[in-house]
């Protein structure tokens, strides 16, 4: 009996050794896919004509700290903030670290032009996340979004496909998405998503994703 149990002790140990061994195979793509959209904060807007069209930015008077100048004085700043929570499957026999991942948060522009979707805002995530494997992770990603900022963005990166569409009132279109938000009356995509990955041999992978919801 006193034989056996050292002997039993040596196939415990090469058995764990074993499992921790790494793996020498290619390895698989991860994936990465998007289970819904959430309003992690909100803020109503402010009066009921609310957004006004961007004025023209003034000088400051003489005098005035830079801290107290508004360029914009009609502009009012209503955040919105959105949680993109995403499934990460790990198909491999080892882990792998998602080393970072973006992807760039468009609004579609319902009920004027179903189907039609324009780019607000890109968001990069750089904080790093072990993915057991055969496993899948839950990653909450958030988007904030500033009323004063996405009409300008509009005008510079989708100001022609706007006029071709005959959606000439940004204002109205903003204060449709952050009016309708909470009901998801129009759909919000992911796109041009990108993950890096790498495997405890050193092997990478760059995963392309992108998803929509509501994913109807």
């Amino acid at each position: 009996m006193h034989k056996l149990i050292p002997f039993l002790l040596v196939l415990f140990i090469l058995s764990a050794c074993d499992t921790a061994a790494p793996a020498t195979g290619e390895m698989q793509s991860p994936t990465v896919k998007l289970v819904r959209v959430e309003v992690q904060s909100y803020f109503a807007p402010p009066w009921a004509g609310w957004p006004a069209p961007p004025p023209t930015p003034t000088a400051p008077p003489a005098g005035t700290p830079a801290a107290q100048y508004i360029p914009f004085p009609g502009a009012v700043p209503v955040p919105m903030v959105l949680a993109f929570i995403w499934d990460i499957n790990n198909p491999n026999d080892q882990p792998v670290m998602l080393d970072n991942m973006k992807f760039t948060v468009e609004f579609e522009a319902a009920p004027q032009k179903p189907n039609e979707f324009f780019p607000l805002n890109t968001v990069i995530v750089q904080d790093k996340q072990s993915v057991p494997a055969h496993a899948t992770n839950q990653l909450r990603t958030t988007a904030v979004l500033d009323s004063s900022i996405v009409p300008g963005n509009l005008a510079v990166t989708s100001g022609q496909r706007l006029n071709a569409l005959g959606i000439t009132n940004t204002a109205a279109l903003v204060q449709n998405w952050w009016t309708n938000i909470g009901d998801f009356k129009f759909a919000v995509r992911a796109t041009q998503g990108t993950a890096d990955f790498k495997s405890q041999t050193g092997q990478t992978k760059v995963v392309t994703f992108d998803g929509k919801f509501p994913n109807k």
